[in-house]
């Protein structure tokens, strides 16, 4: 039919009215109860209620929506906004059916009911809120213990409500309906879907012990998702689990491959890890538009969350110090006292939001240092190589039978071998330059097939990273759990800067380097000491001298499962040359050169102010050859 200008009353006869009017009223109808129902009446009516609170025996959840608008810095945020529920259902259970809630984490890697940890009488404990003692441990469920308070022992980790609730992935999906709802943070939920930290690239990429890069402290990606470009769900998947079963010589089941990927997932964070930010001063519901280093660590949850876990344990590092670290009591990175939080100098990528660069570069800010460093013989370092000396965390690692809570699993990670080790070894990058380095043993039980030993290679050869690994072998003969792999982690220790070593520690023909440990796992033995030396030079790197006192296994444990390496000690060996060359005669120049000028500058020193006296001698000491 033809369409002729003045003919639309031929078509709006009664039937098409009728239609074309009921159409309207669905559409406004279904825009206007969703607009109804995405109302938080109900939460405030009750929460901002002191007297319904207390009725309820909740007294501690009480909070005015004003309080909670002034506290996240969100002026026109309501409940449903970040929690989801029912904010129009007056009936309680109702109303929070689909609430989104911090989620608990027990020993066994399962999500315990909150209410099943605290009773109604613990009103003070059952709140978030910063409180104990230790400031690793501060948001941390609590419990009473004489006059203070203490752990609570039925919580391994407390995760935020980002998360998927039974995979413990940061879940896009949930992301969706809050953060980066229309309305508030679409943009930036869709930015950090394509980083690296939101899609757990790196992990994700570890499918099994061996491939495609070799074993890793962490441990494969049991039972997680490929890695892919950009973050779209928050499942498990078994396609690792079953490779990981083709590699061992003992049953590794799903429930057995869930519990282990739930305590990797804990680690990896999520839209709320960053920027909520809880504190006495500003209330439980305070958020931080920029993360601080505190957020970067966890934020008082512990040693297995955000950077407390890769950082503090796995590389050694601490920036934050004292009881940001381990063993605790370190000192904290001298930018941290100046101030400098860690996105200051890690900053955001070109994907944007959460794409956090690894590499950060001193001459930011150390302009001059750094252009005195570029021109001297010491061009071929990184500033860490002589600012950073010394590594905590874990000084070994063995995979071996043990419990996830109270249930067995054949990759119990028997990691805290807590100490120090230094000062650090230096080693080359992927371009030749010279970085320092936490190298320690690691090993992991019922491997099927022999694995042949290798050299030092990069995990990732383009540079993305300067960690490093080698596979020292299979072995067996042992009392349990033949074959053993062993092999060597290598991790870059980027923090913390202090007093750089001084120049004899690298210009030897041969690097020493000492670790002490105690170790303090609930499984396997009571707590006990030891320690070993890294040694490298031209002949090759090796770990030497282990030692340790006396070792009470627990019940039902076997040194083999837990301290492999008291029967391989002398297998830790790579062949090659990791001296550091230098001439002597030209070190000795360099000294004397170094000497002269400062002599020379104390004799011109009234040309210069206090600071520009100080930049200079800062510069002499980075490349004596300077010219002033």
């Amino acid at each position: 039919m033809s369409f002729k200008l003045g003919k639309i009353s031929d078509l709006a006869t009664p039937f098409t009215v009728t239609v074309f009017f009921l159409q309207f009223l669905l559409i406004v109808g279904f825009l206007g109860y969703g607009y109804y129902m995405d109302s938080s009446e109900s939460c405030i009516n009750c929460h901002s209620s002191k007297e319904k609170m207390a009725e309820l025996g909740y007294p501690q959840f009480y909070v005015t929506l004003g309080e909670v608008r002034k506290q996240t810095g969100h002026k026109t945020v309501q409940c449903r906004d970040c929690h989801l529920g029912n904010g129009r259902a007056h009936d309680k259970d109702e109303a929070h059916k689909g609430m989104l809630k911090a989620i608990f984490v027990n020993e066994s890697a399962e999500p315990v009911e909150r209410s099943k940890v605290y009773s109604k009488e613990e009103i003070e404990l059952n709140k978030i809120f910063p409180m104990g003692g230790n400031a690793l441990f501060e948001l941390l469920p609590k419990k009473r213990e004489n006059d203070g308070v203490s752990l609570h022992p039925e919580v391994r980790n407390i995760l935020w409500h980002d998360r998927n609730p039974y995979t413990f992935n940061f879940d896009p999906k949930i992301a969706e309906k809050t953060c980066g709802k229309r309305g508030c943070h679409q943009e930036e939920l869709k930015q950090f879907r394509s980083t690296t930290m939101a899609t757990n690239y790196r992990q994700r990429t570890m499918q099994t012990w061996l491939e495609p890069y070799g074993p890793h402290n962490c441990g494969p990606s049991f039972a997680d998702l490929p890695p892919e470009e950009i973050l779209k769900i928050a499942e498990f998947d078994f396609t690792n689990t079953e490779k990981i079963r083709k590699e061992i010589n003992v049953s590794f089941t799903t429930e057995q491959a869930i519990a282990k990927q739930r305590l990797c997932n804990v680690c990896h964070a999520g839209c709320v890890d960053c920027h909520y930010a809880p504190s006495r001063e500003r209330g439980t519901h305070a958020f931080i538009k920029v993360p601080d280093s505190l957020s970067c660590m966890g934020r008082g949850r512990g040693n297995s969350v955000c950077h407390t876990g890769s950082g503090h344990s796995r590389r050694g590092e601490t920036y934050i110090g004292k009881f940001y670290s381990i063993p605790q009591g370190r000192k904290p990175d001298i930018h941290f006292t100046k101030g400098i939080h860690c996105v200051d100098c890690h900053q955001t990528g070109k994907k944007g939001m959460g794409d956090m660069q690894r590499k950060a570069t001193c001459g930011d800010c150390h302009i001059e240092i750094e252009k005195a460093l570029t021109n001297s013989v010491h061009r071929n370092l990184t500033c860490t190589a002589c600012h950073v000396t010394e590594a905590g965390g874990y000084q070994i690692t063995v995979w071996g039978k043990g419990y996830i809570g109270e249930k067995p699993n054949p990759f119990k990670k028997y990691s805290l071998y807590y100490g120090i080790q230094k000062p650090l070894i230096l080693m080359k990058d992927q371009k030749g330059i010279w970085f320092p380095v936490k190298i320690f043993p690691h090993s992991v039980s019922n491997i099927k097939k022999d694995v042949a030993p290798t050299e030092i290679k990069f995990r990732w050869s383009n540079g993305e990273t300067r960690d490093m690994y080698a596979i020292i072998g299979t072995f067996d003969g042992l009392p349990s759990g033949d074959k053993h792999l062993l092999w060597l982690q290598i991790e870059e220790v980027a923090h913390p800067f202090g007093k750089a070593r001084d120049c004899k520690s690298c210009h030897s023909s041969i690097q020493t380097s000492v670790s002490t440990w105690q170790y303090e796992d609930i499984q396997g033995a009571e707590p006990f000491k030891g320690g070993y030396k890294i040694v490298a030079d031209e002949k090759g790197l090796r770990l030497k001298d282990f030692w340790h006192s006396k070792i009470k296994v627990l019940k039902g444990f076997e040194l083999s499962q837990f301290a492999s390496w008291l029967y391989l000690t002398d297998k830790w060996f790579i062949p090659g040359d990791f001296s550091i060359r230098f001439d002597k005669k030209k070190y000795k120049e360099y000294e004397r050169l170094y000497k002269k000028n400062l002599v020379k500058l104390e004799r011109l020193k009234g040309r210069f102010s206090d600071k520009e006296l100080k930049t200079l001698r800062q510069i002499l000491l980075h490349n004596p050859e300077h010219k002033f």
